[in-house]
């Protein structure tokens, strides 16, 4: 799920008057879109911020397998990240039929 532009300037206008941290934001995004997928690289402060989420039962994490991507997302939608995940590996290995064919 993508965050609403309402909900990004929430988070955005919580950091500048310093009512929460930016790595709060961060947590608070997650769980505002559900499911986020790690595509790429990730900063360091960001994933230690989502780790420490995680340690306290605040987020749940999913490591990348194969093809599928690694999440961060709320604990009470694994669903949606099962589904997210395996949307990417369905997509990713149709791309590579395609290639092959």
């Amino acid at each position: 799920m993508n965050i609403k532009q309402n909900d990004i300037e929430y988070l955005s206008d919580q950091v500048e008057i310093g009512k929460m941290t930016a790595d709060r934001a961060n947590i608070e995004n997650v769980r505002l879109c559900r499911v986020k997928m790690i595509l790429g690289s990730c900063p360091a402060s960001v994933r230690k911020a989502l780790n420490s989420a995680v340690k306290i039962g605040y987020l749940a994490h999913k490591k990348k397998e194969k093809y599928k991507p690694e999440v961060y997302y709320h604990p009470d939608f694994e669903y949606l990240a099962n589904k997210e995940r395996n949307d990417y590996e369905s997509g990713v290995l149709e791309n590579l039929r395609k290639i092959c064919i």
